[in-house]
């Protein structure tokens, strides 16, 4: 840890807030104007284009902040525990992929037009997806677990908190304009960010977390009427089929993230919780020794 980051430590809860503040700040910033350079005459393309890449760029610079910092181990599995630490994540990717709406596209009800442009929000998926697990997921929730531990207790408190401030960010979408809609997308971003910082917890890296964010977004906007990549009504992409797979998906999933999260040893999470200064005290976790278990 560098000398002069030290007091990031010292006071992760603080850290975490301080953090929070300048990605919601960097959330704000403009984007369509990079992508209007290239596409004047096409709004969505623009769009796409304008926001993946502020986006990377932003990803960068946080990736940059993060090794400052001094935050260690968070982009990729150790070695050693690879192969058991994306096993366990790998549920993940099949709830991404079930938020593609695979019922209307085996129908033919819904289907992608625009071959270019489906590479463009491509390009936005995977900017958005790293820039917000690189913040979230290999920043914030390191904070977050240096504040309550890693123990069974903590760590649940950590899940939680850090993905209520995840779901929170999207309130920076009301500033175009009141949408219903923004307040489900506040709850399916807690969700998956639960989902996530538990990957995360197992030891699976922001990396993987991001392609996993990327693959969500992905699946959830490929035929939907705001990016005009093809065409697929709302009531063809949630048919009474796609209704029940998701539900059975999602109930599985809870299921299993929450067992995932009880039953994890935190080896992996104490390789990157941003815990206090050696000599200093740890979190009190009770009956729980930080990065322990009962």
């Amino acid at each position: 840890m560098k000398e002069r980051m030290l007091y990031m430590r010292r006071e992760p809860a603080s850290s975490a807030a301080i953090i929070y503040l300048l990605v919601a700040g960097l959330a704000l910033l403009p984007t369509r104007w990079l992508g209007e350079l290239f596409y004047p005459a096409r709004e969505n393309y623009a769009y796409m284009l304008g926001l993946g890449a502020v986006r990377l760029i932003l990803f960068f610079l946080l990736a940059l902040l993060a090794r400052q910092m001094g935050i260690r181990g968070v982009w990729l599995p150790a070695k050693g525990e690879r192969r058991s630490a994306l096993l366990y994540s790998l549920p993940a990717v099949l709830i991404a992929v079930n938020n593609f709406p695979l019922v209307a596209l085996i129908r033919g009800t819904a289907d992608v037009t625009d071959a270019f442009g489906v590479l463009l929000f491509a390009v936005e998926c995977i900017g958005v997806g790293l820039f917000e697990e690189a913040a979230f997921r290999a920043i914030i929730f390191p904070f977050v677990l240096g504040k309550t531990g890693t123990g069974r207790r903590g760590r649940v408190i950590a899940v939680l908190v850090s993905s209520a401030m995840f779901g929170a960010l999207h309130l920076v979408n009301l500033l175009s304009g009141f949408n219903a809609g923004v307040f489900l997308q506040i709850g399916y971003s807690f969700l998956i960010g639960c989902m996530l910082a538990v990957c995360m917890f197992r030891g699976a890296g922001a990396l993987y977390c991001a392609f996993v964010h990327a693959l969500f977004n992905f699946g959830g906007n490929l035929v939907t009427a705001a990016r005009g990549l093809g065409f697929g009504s709302f009531a063809d992409i949630w048919c009474w089929e796609e209704v029940v797979l998701t539900a059975v998906v999602g109930a599985a999933a809870v299921v299993y993230f929450v067992w995932s999260l009880l039953a994890a040893r935190s080896a992996a999470a104490d390789r990157f919780a941003v815990l206090p200064p050696a000599g200093e005290d740890p979190p009190a976790e009770g009956p729980e020794s930080v990065g322990g278990q009962k």
